[in-house]
């Protein structure tokens, strides 16, 4: 593969002609260039590039491991590795393979593993029965890790992030980490770590008891999941003191399943802020030049939310049509977030679920693709976001999910480049191409515009005018 930058020619030319310049990350985009550069590279091995865990690269990349097992190479495979495992079986599938004997590569072909030696191959396999996707516990990962560790595993999870073409990413809730996503933020920003520029939030404003861990003995010190405030003057505290601390954004519940859950049939929680309480909580954010997210899943939230003046609305599983033409009226932001529900109900998230969730999760599922298709029977600004912190540099899935439910795929594209920009407040820097604007270009095979699965397959990134993945 020869890329060329030319001078004066505000674009990049390729010999390859399936790969297309795009502008996938959140927010990115295309830019032309200005500097003579030339890059050439022969690739002879190309490992993908999204990973479950961090001990799922170390085991593609063992070379001793390669060799133990018969040289199995993964070439120009772009789509991620799925590492399953049912006992002591490990299930690999690549789009395309060199086997180290065949005249040409294969395709679509899956590995089954056991111990150091491969057992089975070939097209037709599928994993074990019962074979999952490791996903770990999410109330053990937070009672145990401690936060020094978590900010040194989010970095691996950064430059993942990043090698799938993420340039931005808005952090709303470290889970109880401490400061380490406003450590990790300007570690970026200061050129020690690669990953995406953060925005972060730090931790959300709840009320009571609103956003914790549950089903501990309720004498028990847990971690804390969030900032807790009520009545008017601590939640303007809270937010000056999130404000003091670094937060770019703030975050609020408006809503909350941990106090109780009102319904059987839905994720929908309590309401627990007073119209008084979201006010003055959006008003001291705005004041202090911060915008709001809020969490919720109602209709009835929602409304709470855009009286009080927020700028986003997270998730919003049970949204009607006038609600959506309400926060277009209001400039207010859609992020459906709909790829980790469904993540959720097939335990890749926060582990397996009892066939009692999982039956709720599917009609969650469903009303929440009605949902979406309302916003986009309006003009609600629809906004890229995942919130599947579990699974770093999976965030194009997200893409694909909004496009098969109806969006067209240019305007998936503008979701996670200029309409995300214009959310974080950051369009005057990034999210299109225009000179002037920060260099954030990514490069993928095919064309999104057409078939939005070609946003998995990333060939370059350049974040601000560093070349992180492809030839420098």
């Amino acid at each position: 593969m020869r890329v060329v930058v030319r001078k004066d020619s505000h674009f990049l030319q390729s010999e390859v002609r399936e790969m297309i310049l795009c502008c996938l990350s959140l927010p990115g985009g295309l830019l032309g260039m200005k500097e003579i550069s030339t890059f050439e590279t022969h690739q002879r091995l190309l490992l993908p590039l999204n990973y479950h865990h961090c001990h799922n690269l170390e085991l593609a990349m063992n070379p001793q491991l390669t060799r133990r097992i018969g040289a199995v190479w993964f070439l120009l495979s772009i789509t991620p590795l799925s590492l399953r495992s049912q006992s002591s079986l490990i299930y690999i599938k690549a789009d395309k393979i060199f086997d180290g004997t065949s005249e040409t590569l294969l395709r679509n072909v899956a590995i089954v593993v056991q111990g150091r030696a491969i057992v089975r191959m070939g097209e037709q396999l599928r994993p074990p029965e019962g074979a999952k996707v490791y996903a770990g516990d999410y109330d053990q990962q937070i009672l145990r890790e401690t936060p020094e560790f978590r900010a040194i595993y989010a970095v691996t999870s950064a430059r993942k992030t990043l090698e799938a073409g993420i340039t931005t990413i808005r952090d709303v809730g470290n889970e109880g980490a401490g400061l380490a996503d406003i450590a990790l933020r300007d570690a970026i920003a200061q050129g020690l770590v690669p990953g995406p520029r953060i925005l972060a939030a730090i931790q959300p404003v709840t009320a009571s008891g609103s956003y914790q861990l549950v089903g501990y003995n309720p004498y028990a010190v847990l971690p804390s999941l969030s900032y807790e405030a009520d009545g008017v003057s601590q939640v303007r505290s809270q937010v000056r003191h999130l404000i003091k601390l670094g937060a770019d954004v703030i975050k609020a519940y408006i809503e909350s399943a941990e106090k109780r859950k009102p319904t059987a049939d839905s994720l929908t929680g309590t309401l627990i802020y007073s119209p008084e309480e979201l006010k003055a909580l959006v008003d001291e954010a705005h004041r202090g030049g911060l915008k709001v997210a809020a969490h919720l899943y109602s209709d009835e939230a929602a409304r709470l939310a855009i009286d009080a003046g927020v700028n986003s609305i997270e998730h919003g599983l049970y949204l009607q049509q006038e609600t959506f033409d309400l926060m277009a009226q209001k400039g207010i932001s859609y992020v459906p977030t709909l790829m980790v529900y469904e993540l959720w109900r097939d335990g890749g998230v926060f582990g397996p679920v009892t066939p009692e969730v999982k039956a709720e999760l599917d009609r969650t599922i469903a009303r929440h693709t009605e949902s979406f298709k309302r916003a986009l029977k309006s003009h609600v600004k629809i906004v890229f976001g995942t919130d599947t912190f579990g699974i770093p540099g999976s965030n194009a899935k997200e893409l694909e999910v909004m496009v098969s439910h109806g969006m067209r795929p240019v305007n998936a594209l503008r979701a996670a480049t200029s309409v995300s920009a214009e959310l974080l407040g950051i369009a005057d820097k990034v999210g299109s191409l225009k000179p002037g604007k920060l260099a954030d270009i990514i490069a993928v095979s095919g064309d999104p515009t057409s078939d939005i699965n070609a946003v998995e397959h990333v060939r370059f990134v350049m974040k601000e005018g560093r070349v992180y993945l492809g030839p420098k």
